[in-house]
């Protein structure tokens, strides 16, 4: 858990804990990061009269109303270590849905933030919702991409945030959807190691209203997680997946550890870990308070 510091952090978190007979084995508290409180706890559920997910929900739901980030996962995948973070790219990295952005130069905006709303809630396939979204922009001018992509706005922190992250020895990727013109250019922005993406097919200087590449669903995120860890020879337990919308969820669920930033519904009831803030920063005590971590991991 990780927040600001004020009374009655650890009175929530181990009331809800005590209501359900969810037993505390240990537990570590430190301010760090300035004036950020962090508490890692230890929690055997075995006599727990809800199953996990439920108790999950709740706490997460609980620490929520008191300004608290959130990160659950088992002991296992806990002890090993993370190596892998990726982030999805829109929403996430930066501020702008870039399809978005392209439909509005295309004047055909309102339509495609319909269909962008419907596929980030899970109420229509991606793949259908990214094909749909495309051709909408059929015969928009290749050069209205460079002006786009000018625009770009990265997330607040997520500079900074990279740069702590790669110095603690991650790798970094991005998973996106979304197109290399935009996916390349911000990831040599903030020095991610890969970058996976779709790109927009364009004829004589104008889109054709088509899109290739491999990033068209869920699983292809998941994919991408996978080849990172090969590459690494590690597991998918030592991997962090961080996303805000449906497509997201898949490499959520799968990972180490998965964790919704300004998150859609369906990632806020169903992601392990939750930034309820606007600075991603916040990611940095849920994954690399080392300190902490250590101290604990010895007790377990």
């Amino acid at each position: 858990m990780v927040g600001k510091d004020r009374p009655g952090i650890v009175a929530a978190v181990s009331g809800v804990l005590a209501r359900f007979h969810a037993n505390i084995l240990k537990t570590r508290a430190a301010t760090v990061f300035n004036d950020l409180f962090v508490m890692v706890m230890v929690v055997e559920t075995l006599y727990a009269t809800i199953g996990k997910a439920d108790l999950i929900n709740i706490l997460k739901r609980s620490c929520d109303g008191i300004g608290l980030a959130l990160a659950a996962e088992n002991c296992e995948s806990y002890k090993c270590g993370k190596r892998v973070i990726v982030f999805d790219l829109d929403g996430t990295l930066i501020d702008q849905e870039v399809i978005e952005e392209l439909a509005k130069a295309a004047g055909v905006g309102e339509e495609v933030k319909r269909i962008t709303r419907l596929a980030m809630e899970g109420k229509m396939d991606f793949l259908e919702a990214l094909r749909k979204r495309v051709s909408l922009l059929r015969g928009l001018p290749v050069s209205k991409l460079d002006e786009i992509k000018s625009s770009i706005v990265i997330t607040p922190g997520v500079v900074d945030l990279i740069r702590k992250l790669k110095s603690s020895g991650f790798v970094v990727g991005i998973v996106t959807g979304g197109f290399d013109f935009v996916a390349e250019h911000v990831g040599c922005m903030i020095g991610a190691d890969y970058v996976f993406s779709n790109r927009l097919i364009s004829k004589e200087g104008f889109l054709t209203g088509e899109v290739e590449g491999e990033m068209t669903g869920p699983e292809a995120k998941l994919n991408a997680i996978r080849k990172i860890a090969r590459d690494l020879g590690v597991g998918l337990e030592s991997c962090v997946a961080v996303g805000d919308g449906a497509n997201d969820l898949f490499m959520i669920e799968n990972v180490g550890l998965g964790v919704g930033f300004k998150a859609k519904l369906v990632i806020r009831e169903k992601a392990p870990a939750l930034i309820n803030t606007d600075d991603i920063r916040v990611l940095l005590a849920l994954i690399g308070c080392i300190q902490l971590k250590e101290d604990i991991l010895k007790r377990i």
